[in-house]
């Protein structure tokens, strides 16, 4: 009987969001100087508990917390950050 092998997922295959919540008072083109980071693929405006979301490209836990306090939370407006891990089902 042959051996069913069960298909591991690549790291490649993982993404993270990082919810932003901006200071009172935030200019609204804080943001754009995240345009130039090549690991944040993406960001969207949000409404509810967070004011922005964002799609980082990270390869494992230590990189994404390097970005994020490295280069998200570095800038003067951000207020709070939240993450998590995600992948796409479909």
């Amino acid at each position: 009987m042959k051996k069913k092998t069960t298909r591991k997922s690549p790291k490649s295959d993982w993404s993270a969001w990082v919810w932003v919540k901006w200071k009172a008072g935030t200019p609204n083109n804080v943001w754009k100087e995240w345009n130039k980071k090549k690991k944040i693929k993406e960001a969207w405006s949000t409404t509810g508990n967070w004011d922005c979301t964002l799609w980082i490209d990270a390869q494992d836990p230590n990189e994404l917390e390097e970005i994020v306090w490295k280069t998200i939370r570095k800038n003067k407006w951000v207020d709070k950050t939240d993450t998590q891990w995600v992948k796409k089902c479909w």
